[in-house]
């Protein structure tokens, strides 16, 4: 894993993270042996679930962390997806991985997608940049703090919003709910941009689970995490709006 990871940019990201209150402050680092060093929460705090995280007002208080985050300082550096996406492609090749059948066309799709994004006028700012569940704590009396920003940097704030409400939700109206949660109103461009940045995320785990799966020692763990994400993959691909989604956002329709 060490190969996908840039130690010193999660340092910096983890530090401002702490510094904005939503995250355990960063206490030291040891770049030359990947180890980051962070307060202790104490024995209160625990990973949180997904159920913790669809309890009624869990929402707006993931939110309200994801703000503090991308209020806070900044880090001096730019997080792009589709870079990590590259880096795992050349991977993939370099280690022989067997990638699914279609992984050409998905492939051609994301990169699709990832220039139709290009064309927003967006204000880049810090994120969390991991939707995962796990990557949130909860506490004995319901507190969240966000943890893990081996993917923070800055870039979209909307990527953090996508990525979340992919984690959480399976159905249209929800995401649609937690979209008007984070905006006041859920504008069908906003839609559109949380469906292709999840579509992104969603390729980049489907990689990292196939390339781990064939490389690691724990295969069979990594490799349920890319046939998950590449069953979405396939769902959003498959979905014929993703080309409206598109030409949506090229054209800056709300």
């Amino acid at each position: 894993m060490a190969q996908l990871i840039d130690v010193e940019q999660a340092a910096q990201a983890s530090e401002c993270a702490g510094r904005s209150g939503a995250a355990p402050r960063l206490l030291g680092a040891d770049q030359t042996h990947g180890v980051l060093i962070f307060e202790d929460l104490g024995p209160q705090w625990r990973t949180a679930r997904l159920d913790d995280l669809l309890a009624p007002g869990r929402l707006d208080a993931l939110w309200a962390l994801k703000r503090q985050v991308h209020a806070g300082p900044v880090p001096d550096f730019i997080r792009s997806p589709m870079a990590d996406i590259e880096r795992l492609r050349a991977l993939c090749k370099r280690d022989g991985v067997a990638l699914p059948a279609e992984h050409q066309w998905i492939d051609r799709c994301v990169d699709m997608v990832w220039q139709a994004l290009q064309k927003r006028q967006i204000r880049s700012v810090p994120v969390h940049g991991d939707g995962v569940a796990s990557n949130v704590m909860v506490s004995g009396d319901g507190q969240l703090c966000l943890v893990d920003f081996d993917y923070g940097g800055c870039m979209d704030p909307w990527y953090d919003v996508a990525i979340n409400l992919n984690e959480l939700y399976s159905f249209e109206s929800e995401w649609r709910a937690g979209i008007s949660a984070w905006a006041g109103q859920c504008l069908e461009v906003d839609y559109a941009v949380c469906r292709l940045y999840a579509l992104i995320n969603d390729w980049y785990w489907t990689l990292w689970g196939f390339w781990s799966g064939s490389t690691s020692s724990r295969p069979l763990e990594f490799s349920k995490v890319g046939q998950w994400t590449l069953l979405r993959c396939r769902q959003c691909v498959q979905d014929p709006r993703l080309e409206g989604w598109m030409r949506q956002i090229q054209e800056g329709r709300a």
